[in-house]
C-alpha cells in the first residue's frame, strides 16, 4: 500500500497546487480535479492491508461491501480535487478488462517481484535465500510476464507503462525491458520507448536506488 498512498498524495499535491493557482490576469483557476487508482496485488492480504490505512493517510471508505474484497475509498481537497482508491484483485481486474474499455488507464506501475538486491540492508536474510536460477530464469520470465499483462491496461491514447524494481541487477531490469522490446506486445501495441533519466539525490544509499523504464504508447 505505500506506493498506493505515495501516487495519491502525490496526485493530491499537484491537483491542489493547480486548483489554487491563477493565470496572468489573476483569475483562479476552476479546473474540478478528479483521478482514480487501482490498487492490485495478487496476494490479496496486501490489498487488505491497504484498507486498514486508509484512515490513518485521509482517506474515507465509502462502500465497504464490495464483492471481492474491493475497495471504494475517497479523500477530497477543498471541493475541487478528488482521488478514488480502489483495490481490485485479479479476478476483478481480468472481468472489467474483459467487459469494458474502462479498464484502460493513462498509467500503468509495475512494480514487479524480484530479488529485492537493492534493499538487502532491510532484508538481510534475502541474501541467503537467493539461487542463481530465480535471477536468471525464474524472476525474469516472470517479471515479463507480469509486464506483457499489464501492458493490456495502458490507454492506447498516449497512456504509460512504468516498470520498476527494487532489484540492481541487469537481468531483472534492462534484460527485461529489452525483451519486452522485441515481443509482439510492444511491437504491435503502439509502445515507443519513452526516455527516463532518474535524478539521483546525494541522500540516497546506492542500495536504495530503483531502476526504472517508461514505455509509452503513440
Amino acid at each position: 500500500g505505500g506506493k498506493t498512498f505515495a501516487l495519491a498524495s502525490a496526485v493530491m499535491n499537484e491537483a491542489n497546487v493547480r486548483s489554487n493557482s491563477t493565470n496572468s490576469h489573476g483569475v483562479r483557476n476552476d479546473t474540478v480535479f478528479r483521478s482514480q487508482i487501482v490498487a492490485h496485488d495478487v496476494v490479496e492480504d496486501r490489498l487488505r492491508q491497504i484498507k486498514g490505512s486508509l484512515s490513518r493517510v485521509g482517506f474515507v471508505a465509502q462502500n465497504d461491501n464490495i464483492t471481492n474484497g474491493t475497495i471504494h475509498s475517497v479523500q477530497s481537497s477543498f471541493g475541487d480535487c478528488k482521488c478514488t482508491i480502489q483495490t481490485a484483485t485479479s479476478s476483478d481486474l481480468d472481468a472489467a478488462h474483459s467487459n469494458s474499455t474502462a479498464s484502460h488507464f493513462d498509467a500503468v506501475l509495475v512494480d514487479a517481484p524480484c530479488s529485492s538486491t537493492g534493499v538487502l540492508r532491510r532484508r538481510p536474510s534475502q541474501r541467503w535465500e537467493l539461487v542463481e536460477k530465480q535471477i536468471y530464469e525464474v524472476l525474469p520470465d516472470l517479471q515479463l510476464e507480469i509486464l506483457e499483462k499489464a501492458a493490456s491496461f495502458v490507454n492506447e491514447n498516449g497512456g504509460r507503462l512504468v516498470y520498476s524494481t527494487c532489484s540492481l541487477l541487469r537481468e531483472e531490469n534492462e534484460c527485461v525491458v529489452r525483451k519486452f522490446e522485441q515481443s509482439s506486445v510492444f511491437l504491435e501495441g503502439g509502445f515507443m520507448r519513452w526516455e527516463f533519466i532518474p535524478i539521483m539525490s546525494n541522500d540516497l544509499d546506492k542500495h536504495d536506488v530503483e531502476v526504472r523504464w517508461s514505455g509509452e504508447q503513440k
